[in-house]
């Protein structure tokens, strides 16, 4: 793993020598820090428990560029957009935020919405904690996002303020063997709400690595709805961490819904750190081929009177493989806890493979918590009572894998987003003579 370490480390050197000179010295710190974590660490290998069913052979075998320099606006989007959602958009292309393709006002009521790559001096010196505090590097990705911290979207909303649109955050890649290592923070107001939609895509066919963080921050009574959505080409890496640390009274509800990339690693942990916090996650991955889907998630209950309902589904068909590790750790003083959580798989091939294990760990004594898994196939009784009603066999299967993932699709609230993901889901696993919508 030597030469692919130095190949990032040699790109490091002459991106810094390019920009720190333009960087606050908290920047700067931290990137050296991460730096210097990455080449002691590299990246994950089968011998580190949390990627044990996870090979990156995709990774460290090819040695991805990350573009240093800003994009043009020629390039054409247009496949990638939703024209039916009405939103605030921004655009970043291999990884650099694009002004031409993005849709963002001049000024957002109750919102700063910014570019990391863009801000000025006066925007760092006002940029908040989740950025400037020192970073806690999990793992070899996450060092790599900070050392680079090129870009990435800035999100500040304001107290006793909602968005009055979604806000749409599009990352695209264009470019082969490209590496974007997008760098996110998102700050809740007291009593702020809004909608995020953060997309993933490429062309179909490009190899590429997306390498992002986010890092959210809820203040009290806060409520942020966020979606992650990814539709990236067969033949991409896709690794996202996400962080969420939440207040008093604060609402955060994370809906995942994975239907591209070749090898996706998701890493999202919640933290309910004060009294009547409470988080939703929902995840939805459909794969096939040999695509890889390891989703792990950990949701840490540090206070009372906190709340959590954690459910996702998979559909795997083919020689395609999917890992869940879903972990729920309740603290001492975390009396009162209600949590939740569930995985449930549907397997449309012998060859289709899943790895899940969901945990409690509990330290306090009046809890209320649940967890569970399963795997299986098409219910013969369904399947039988179907075409006993004049359905062949292929649409029976088509409608009853289509209504096995229908409640997490409900949940997506943003019609237009819904619809376009419905409409992907059910290319995939509807026959085109089956009729179905999702309302």
């Amino acid at each position: 793993m030597t030469d692919i370490i130095d190949h990032y480390v040699d790109q490091y050197i002459a991106d810094s020598a390019r920009t720190s000179a333009s960087l606050p010295d908290w920047l700067c710190a931290q990137k050296e820090s991460a730096i210097s974590q990455f080449k002691e660490s590299g990246f994950p290998t089968l011998k580190d428990e949390d990627w044990r069913y996870t090979s990156l052979k995709s990774v460290v075998s090819k040695f991805f560029e990350v573009k240093v320099d800003e994009t043009s606006g020629s390039a054409d989007l247009s496949e990638f957009l939703i024209s039916e959602l009405d939103s605030y958009r921004m655009v970043f292309i291999d990884g650099r935020f694009s002004q031409q393709h993005s849709n963002l006002p001049d000024a957002v009521t109750g919102g700063d919405i910014t570019a990391l790559g863009s801000m000025t001096t006066a925007e760092f010196e006002h940029a908040p904690q989740a950025l400037t505090q020192d970073q806690t590097t999990k793992h070899g990705f996450s060092a790599l996002n900070v050392a680079f911290s090129s870009d990435g979207y800035v999100i500040q909303v304001a107290d006793n303020t909602k968005l009055d649109k979604p806000v749409e955050i599009l990352f695209v890649s264009l470019s082969e063997n490209t590496a974007a290592l997008p760098r996110n923070v998102i700050q809740m107001g007291n009593y702020s709400q809004a909608e995020l939609i953060e997309r993933h895509v490429s062309k179909n066919g490009l190899s590429a690595l997306n390498n992002s963080t986010c890092q959210v921050d809820i203040a009290e009574g806060g409520k942020l709805d966020y979606y992650l959505v990814e539709t990236m080409s067969n033949s991409a890496t896709q690794v996202t961490s996400l962080n969420a640390e939440l207040a008093k009274d604060s609402t955060f509800s994370c809906r995942t819904l994975t239907l591209g990339g070749g090898l996706v690693r998701n890493n999202l942990t919640v933290s309910l750190n004060q009294p009547g916090a409470h988080c939703d996650m929902l995840g939805l991955y459909s794969i096939a081929g040999k695509q890889h889907v390891d989703n792990h998630t950990n949701v840490i209950h540090a206070a009372p009177h906190c709340t959590s309902n954690e459910l996702y589904k998979g559909v795997l068909d083919q020689r395609s493989r999917a890992v869940f590790h879903g972990r729920i750790k309740v603290e001492q003083d975390a009396q009162k806890t209600d949590a939740v959580q569930s995985n449930n798989n549907l397997l449309l091939s012998a060859n289709a493979e899943i790895d899940t294990k969901p945990q409690l760990e509990i330290y306090a004594d009046d809890v209320k918590c649940a967890h569970g898994a399963t795997v299986g196939q098409i219910d013969e009784t369904s399947l039988f009572y179907l075409r006993s009603r004049g359905i062949d066999e292929t649409d029976a299967r088509s409608l009853l894998t289509f209504a096995f993932v229908n409640d997490v699709m409900e949940q997506v609230e943003v019609e237009a987003l819904r619809e376009s993901l419905s409409t992907e889901l059910a290319a995939r696993l509807i026959d085109e003579n089956v009729s179905l919508s999702v309302s």
